[in-house]
């Protein structure tokens, strides 16, 4: 996984284009490699198995830039429910009308802090999925926002996703 070029001088917007680069190059890979299974897993995890399709997606990406001194701003409570050791459940906003029972969204966002302890961003993360039955519509994006506060970023989402 090292061909990402990930450096821990890079700016919220570089990380993010390597980010969207890795997700637009493996999801349908990741997926193609898994399908069965998480469809056979699907009728009793319901829509816990998108996050085990994270599991196996984001890890890779998510090490690499971990290695290079970023992480998470987020603090883990004994309580939270993480995916793919970067996605904070508490930390994402999914509404009924901004799709179909079949091509739902989830937005999480993921507080980007570099080696100085610096917030640098944020990353919002969009995944698409049905709740009738295991399907990805649409491939997963990555958007990258300057604003860190959580407040700001619920609200940013909002306007995005309402005014698509």
């Amino acid at each position: 996984m090292s061909t990402l070029n990930i450096t821990p001088d890079m700016s919220i917007e570089q990380l993010g284009e390597v980010v969207s680069d890795y997700l637009q190059n493996h999801w349908k890979k990741v997926l193609d490699e898994n399908v069965e299974e998480l469809k056979k897993l699907f009728p009793e995890y319901e829509d816990a198995t998108y996050g085990m399709y994270a599991d196996k997606l984001l890890p890779p990406v998510w090490t690499e830039i971990e290695k290079n001194g970023f992480r998470s701003a987020a603090e883990t409570r004994e309580d939270d429910f993480v995916i793919a050791g970067c996605l904070h459940f508490r930390n994402s906003i999914e509404k009924a009308k901004w799709g179909t029972p079949d091509h739902e969204i989830r937005v999480f966002w993921i507080v980007i802090e570099n080696h100085h302890n610096e917030q640098i961003g944020t990353f919002l993360f969009e995944l698409s999925h049905s709740h009738t039955r295991f399907q990805i519509p649409a491939p997963p994006t990555l958007t990258v926002l300057k604003e860190t506060d959580r407040k700001d970023i619920t609200s940013k989402i909002l306007q995005l996703k309402e005014n698509a």
